[in-house]
């Protein structure tokens, strides 16, 4: 049916159908247009095509145009089929013929909360209200679900009212005139039409007159027609929260499941029996997404990796795919695209030219700064204002010019895009340097971190190896957890004592590998610091990738398709490294170790685990000859300047590694002479191009010698995809996701434990082969029914959260019976906030405290929506992902509100962190979002403090109660609190953080402010901190 217009007043006049359309021709529905002096505000509109051939996204300009709408929200359209079923790729391609018409909608497809928050990109209308028209057309044809109890009645028939009001506005007459001349019917969903029509004359009559009355009491508001857009967009959108969401069937490794995806949530799913099927489980936000794929269906019977569904048709999987590209490009990166299947015509022409996406000027100048602005740096970008345009901004010295006169602004335009290609320019006057800023280069960042530190250790074991700067041995580590023993064997990376020298880059290269967890990365057990330095990393089975390759050239097990999956693995690790901006610095095939070798008879495919990157180019710097032996591997620009070691360096690394795996582990220039090594180098040299003309280009663009060109990781895994066509994908049989087996959770470690619990470190390990994944298991230290309960009701609670800063759910195992229960976490190497506090004061500023409290606030502030109230707010239970992440965890004392309470009281506290507590829990164990915000400004105090000992929370209680202390502790601090005692501002915090402290800890829970007060209040502090520091 078609979109309705703005005017569209009376059900009759709106039974048309699509399919009237006349032969030969294509016709895109508008849900409005931009407004012209002969067509009324937002009214709907048809473009008709007639023979010939046109892309989805080409269709899509012409009615962007058509509508008003801007370059910048042209992402947020695509392509519908008519009744809604479907969406296409941009890259569709629909042929006109004489025999059969077609029809297709324009649509908004991806949608955002807080939309509200947009201005300007819309000619008509602010972006604000883009997705109005097409909303209300799909609120009044009953698209949207609303269930029809009296309290949704009453909250469409008020929609209906501002809908209303707003025709009178826009058609300047009075609310009587337009309720005379049009049908409130028409404003309503048409399911609660049908039953109105199905009530007696009086109570159709009453509604009508209640209605009239609704609409003349409101007349009078002095609101003009945007606002009554906004308020009936935004009260929409609360009738129902999902509107936006878009979910599809497939077929799992087990079972069916349902895969959901919203802008808000990301992507997650919900099976049917035997797969769960009681809650919806988040898989993952779009930012997190690697690499998506399409591959034909296997139809063999063989096993199938659990993260690949089946589609009931390509249509369907092509619109997913596209789906999850469009999201990803809206809140990751725009210049990327996941398989070609899907990509956008324009975007691949810009990534061919250089160019980027319809950035504004001031977004353009900034981004050559970065770059570093020198003369005849240009930067290619669409236009913001015009689809057909191009604008190049340049970087141009300009001389004094005397008083008056006028300079140009520096962005050129053009109608086509212009050769990118850096070089040499000439102008009037002098050649100038010129070269091109691509989009998408990030910024690395800092990377220091904690170390995990362990006592000094004896060892005896085999020598395994002997490297540039140590030697390597295999040995034992053991553990005990109670009364078991546990042993595993690991490598010992000895510091050889003549390079004492380089000490310092071998214990940061643990430090950095010590904070990552990833099932592609070696696991650093920790070091030891004694006579010599010693860092303990697992055991790899069959060691370094470039000995393996050597020894079984020629053999049938090494193909082409198991050298393929080795180097996406590989690109797997790091593009997980260059998510967290951190940059390995040596990638090479001999840090590439084995952990299985795979069976192509079984499906079963080799596994990688990347090692540390050993002693840093900027060390080796100090002598030129060991730099020099790791070409071709380091790149170029290392030579030059070691100490700008940047993101791009592991790209060339991947790009000599990947030709240094296909040609089975030789690599010919890495035997030349040092001199010759130089010049392969000064002369901008290539390795010889492999036979595969596909597998060559890739090589090329990583070895690329302007280290701006190299692709990012996840467009390199795009094209390893496209050249890996065997579709060998057996990993494991596909398992629930959520529930993890005993039998297959390796003890590695223990976290923490506590009074009535322990975390331990483990690895989820199916194949037995140490390639799963590493976990944070919680079990209890006793099982007894109550806390057995209590640790149910903790599962469930952290369950159904899903947020960035709280700690993510990753199942539950059970064993003897489903008696004893396990939950488990992600793991967070870092640890808890108050231990890296404590060994990181020295580097960590003020402005780092405060974005941990503005993350911690914005996750116990999404917690109060959920209603949960934590109950044990501390820098003890906060975990800590990277320098600059923190996640709220530990949630054993959480409670969920009851609906008609906005407090809980405990009946049985036990043992409770009282020192973090407000006075109205401490007397009368009431507990609230209140509560937790007076926990909140103890926890900013341990912040300020680094959690430190000596002036922790319960020292400095203990210290004000004094020597009359006795065994009621609980008394003496509420008569100290009820004294406006409080704990003391800390050393060099600023005025403004312990002024927010107390406020939080003001004795009357209704005078503390919310989380949602304190949120920008932080953010305000943190941003005024950054402005004064540069």
């Amino acid at each position: 049916m078609a979109p309705l217009g703005e005017e569209t007043p009376l059900i009759g006049e709106r039974s048309c159908s699509l399919s009237s359309t006349e032969p030969g021709t294509l016709q895109v529905y508008l849900y409005h247009r931009a407004p012209t002096p002969r067509t009324p505000p937002d009214s709907a509109g048809i473009l008709t095509f007639t023979f010939g051939e046109y892309t989805a996204e080409e269709l899509c300009v012409h009615a962007a145009k058509a509508c008003g709408v801007l370059p910048v929200c042209h992402p947020l359209f695509a392509l519908a089929t008519e009744d809604l079923s479907c969406w296409y790729p941009p890259n569709h391609l629909f042929t006109v013929e004489d025999a059969r018409s077609q029809v297709v909608m324009y649509r908004i497809r991806f949608f955002f909360p807080n939309w509200c928050g947009e201005q300007g990109a819309h000619r008509g209308a602010p972006a604000e209200l883009l997705p109005r028209p097409q909303s209300r057309s799909d609120f009044i044809e009953g698209r949207v679900e609303v269930a029809l109890s009296l309290p949704r009645q009453e909250q469409c028939l008020s929609l209906a009212v501002l809908d209303m009001l707003r025709i009178a506005k826009e058609k300047r007459q009075s609310p009587d005139e337009v309720f005379n001349c049009v049908s409130y019917k028409s404003c309503i969903p048409e399911p609660l039409r049908c039953q109105i029509q199905q009530h007696s004359f009086l109570t159709r009559k009453r509604i009508r007159r209640r209605f009239s009355k609704s609409l003349r009491r409101i007349g009078g508001c002095q609101a003009d027609g945007r606002h009554l857009k906004l308020k009936y967009l935004l009260d929409l959108e609360r009738l129902q929260r999902r509107w936006a969401e878009e979910s599809f069937a497939v077929r799992g490794p087990d079972a069916n499941i349902t895969i959901h995806v919203a802008g808000e949530n990301g992507v997650s799913w919900k099976g049917s029996p035997p797969v769960s099927p009681q809650s919806r489980q988040h898989f993952c936000d779009f930012p997190d997404i690697a690499d998506v794929s399409i591959k034909q269906a296997s139809r063999d019977g063989s096993p199938v990796e659990n993260r690949i569904v089946e589609f009931p048709t390509l249509q369907e999987a092509r619109s997913f795919v596209a789906l999850i590209d469009g999201y990803y490009r809206l809140t990751a990166d725009a210049h990327h695209y996941f398989c070609k299947e899907v990509a956008p015509p324009r975007l691949l022409e810009d990534v061919e030219n250089q160019c980027h996406g319809p950035i504004s000027s001031e977004f353009a100048v900034n981004k050559l700064k970065a770059a570093g602005g020198r003369p005849g740096l240009f930067l290619l970008r669409r236009s913001p204002q015009d689809f057909d345009s191009y604008l190049l901004t340049v970087c141009a010295e300009v001389r004094p010019t005397p008083p008056g006169t006028r300079t140009g602004t520096g962005t050129a335009h053009t109608p086509q895009p212009p050769s990118t290609r850096p070089g040499w320019r000439r102008g009037q006057g002098n050649p100038v340097p010129v070269g091109t800023v691509p989009p998408g280069n990030p910024v690395p960042a800092g990377t220091g971190g904690a170390l995990p530190i362990q006592h000094p250790l004896s060892w005896q074991g085999e020598s395994l190896a002997q490297g540039s700067f140590t030697h390597i041995y295999k040995g034992v580590k053991r553990d005990q957890k109670e009364d078991e023993f546990y042993q595993s064997e690991v490598v010992l990376k000895v510091m050889d004592g003549s390079h004492r020298n380089c000490s310092e880059s071998f214990l940061e290269a643990a430090s950095i590998m010590s904070q990552l967890s990833h099932k592609h990365l070696v696991l650093l057990h920790g070091v030891s610091l004694g006579k010599e330095s010693i860092m303990v990393q697992e055991y790899v089975r069959h060691g370094p990738l470039d000995l393996y390759l050597k020894k079984n050239q020629g053999e049938s097990k090494v193909t082409t398709s198991w050298k393929l999956q080795v180097a996406k693995q590989l690109a797997y690790a790091l593009n997980y490294l260059e998510d967290k901006r951190i940059t390995h610095g040596n990638v090479s095939a001999k840090k590439v170790l084995l952990t299985r070798e795979g069976d192509v008879a079984s499906g079963s495919p080799p596994f990688i685990k990347l090692n540390d990157p050993g002693v840093s180019v900027t060390v080796l710097a100090k002598d030129r000859k060991l730099l020099v032996e790791r070409i071709p591997w380091v790149a170029p620009e290392c030579l030059s300047d070691p100490k700008g070691l940047a993101l791009p360096a592991d790209k060339w690394g991947f790009g000599a590694t990947l030709w240094e795996i296909f040609s089975g582990g030789n690599m010919p220039v890495s035997l030349l002479e040092p001199q010759k090594k130089l010049h392969f180098y000064q002369s901008r040299l290539q390795l010889p191009a492999p036979k595969w003309t596909e597998l060559a280009t890739l090589i090329a663009q990583c070895m690329d010698y302007e280290p701006r060109g190299r692709p990012c990781f996840r467009a390199l895994i795009r094209d390893l995809n496209s050249l890996i066509t065997s579709g060998e994908h057996g990993w494991a049989r596909g398992w629930d996701p959520t529930l993890f087996e005993e039998r297959h959770l390796k003890y590695i470690s223990l976290l923490g434990k506590g009074n009535f619990g322990s975390v331990e470190l483990c690895r989820y390990d199916p194949l037995g082969d140490s390639t799963g994944e590493l976990v944070a298991v919680k079990k209890l230290q006793q099982d007894s029914a109550k806390e057995l309960q209590d640790f149910e009701r903790e599962i469930q609670i952290l369950h159904s959260l899903q947020h960035d800063f709280i700690v993510k759910y990753r199942g539950v195992c059970y064993s003897r019976g489903r008696r004893g229960l396990r939950l488990v976490m992600e793991y967070l190497p870092n640890g808890c906030l108050r231990d890296y506090l404590q060994k990181n004061q020295h580097r960590l500023e003020h402005r780092s405290l405060l974005l941990y409290a503005w993350q911690i606030c914005k996750g116990m502030e999404y917690l109060g929506a959920q209603r949960c109230v934590h109950r044990d707010l501390a820098t003890r239970n906060i975990l800590v992902e990277s320098e600059t992440h923190v996640k709220i965890g530990d949630f054993g004392l959480a409670k969920l509100l009851p609906q008609d309470k906005d407090y809980y009281v405990v009946q049985e506290p036990g043992q409770s962190p009282v020192f973090w507590y407000a006075p109205e829990s401490l007397a009368d164990n009431v507990f609230s979002r209140a509560s937790d915000i007076w926990s909140f400004g103890v926890l900013l105090y341990e912040l300020f403090t680094y959690s430190n000992k000596s002036r922790s929370p319960s020292e400095e209680f203990l210290r004000m109660m004094g020597t009359e202390k006795t065994v009621q502790i609980i008394c003496h601090l509420l008569e100290l609190l009820k004294d406006n005692r409080r704990l003391p501002a800390p050393p060099g915090c600023p005025v403004e953080v312990y002024a927010l402290m107390l406020s939080c800890w003001a004795f009357s829970p209704g005078a503390r402010p919310t989380f949602s007060e304190l949120a920008p209040k932080i953010e305000a502090l943190r941003d005024g901190r950054s402005k004064a520091r540069g």
